[in-house]
């Protein structure tokens, strides 16, 4: 994908809300093969965070929007732009690193 504009997305547990749900690791692996998503990964207990690189702030929201973790109503979700200045790819496990290419 070329172009487009970063966005952090947050998701907040909602309270009493259960283990993560295995739809959203196939809806993230979605993400990955559509080259949507740049980083992400779970937040302490329950919480998560990923980027996305979009071409709008819609778009950004369309994509969190039909996550499983939002549409189940176990996590809500905050989505705002992220002005990424750089990554150090250096600094970047390896093993971490999807790379079809």
């Amino acid at each position: 994908m070329n172009g487009g504009s970063y966005f952090l997305v947050l998701l907040t547990a909602a309270p009493g809300a259960g283990p993560r749900r295995p739809d959203h690791e196939t809806f993230v692996d979605s993400l990955v093969d559509r080259q949507l998503v740049l980083l992400g990964g779970p937040l302490g207990e329950g919480d998560a965070a990923y980027v996305l690189r979009c071409g709008s702030l819609a778009e950004a929201r369309d994509v969190v929007a039909a996550d499983p973790l939002v549409t189940s109503g176990a996590c809500a979700a905050a989505v705002t732009p992220w002005d990424l200045v750089g990554v150090d790819l250096r600094l970047v496990d390896p093993d971490l690193v999807v790379d079809d290419g």
